[in-house]
């Protein structure tokens, strides 16, 4: 059963089908179709605030707002505001206040979560632009800042990755639903990230999934998931 304390945490993550979500170069993913895209705005739109690590903005900078105009739509028929709350992870506390989450329109407000014994001068950049979390030392408490999150109004959030944000979500068993989309490629390399970095489970303590959906379109796959407990 959910914590009531915290949002429900869904995470979209696009990825081939040797389960690579980019290559061993960090390059930006360029294997998924516009359906792909559409569903993750629709994933957006159905959110309240999207978290990614700092490490996917260091590498993509993407775009973290709903873009589609029929998605957009589709948020206001939801009754949410028309930006969504962007937050930003990082334990070093190494940010570019250049970097588009942090002038997008369609993002509403920012966050940028650091460690309490992050040093205070990397992020002077961002004042003004984002508030600043400091939860944790060593590396962000993820337990912490949901339950933050929760009392700030924050019902329903969707991580967005990299592989090492998305594993401090599943180590703490904090994921409740999981969506994957599966791309017709093949990228391979010891050093391409996947889906889940970190340290990893053993198998007794392997977290269980129950399909929700699957659905083929064109030659990609689209997976819904549900956190089983």
């Amino acid at each position: 059963m959910q914590d009531v304390e915290r949002p429900f945490v869904a995470m979209n993550m696009a990825m081939t089908a040797d389960g690579k979500i980019t290559s061993a170069r960090r390059e930006y993913p360029r294997f998924t179709s516009e359906t792909d895209r559409k569903t993750m705005d629709r994933l957006r739109a159905e959110a309240d605030a999207v978290l990614v690590g700092a490490g996917t903005i260091r590498a993509d900078d993407p775009h973290l707002c709903v873009r589609d105009p029929e998605m957009r739509s589709y948020r206001r028929s939801l009754g949410k505001p028309e930006g969504i709350l962007a937050i930003l992870v990082t334990a070093g506390g190494t940010v570019d206040p250049a970097w588009r989450v942090f002038h997008d329109d369609g993002i509403s407000s920012r966050i940028v979560v650091t460690v309490d014994d992050a040093p205070q001068e990397t992020l002077a950049g961002v004042a003004g632009l984002a508030e600043v979390w400091r939860i944790g030392r060593g590396r962000v408490d993820l337990r912490e800042l949901l339950q933050r999150l929760r009392r700030c109004g924050v019902e329903r959030l969707l991580v967005e990755g990299g592989g090492e944000m998305n594993w401090g979500f599943v180590r703490d068993d904090l994921l409740d639903e999981l969506f994957v989309t599966v791309a017709p490629s093949l990228l391979g390399g010891r050093d391409a990230p996947t889906l889940l970095e970190g340290e990893g489970l053993d198998m007794e303590g392997r977290r269980h999934l129950r399909l929700v959906a699957c659905e083929r379109v064109g030659d990609e796959i689209f997976l819904r998931y549900a956190r089983v407990r």
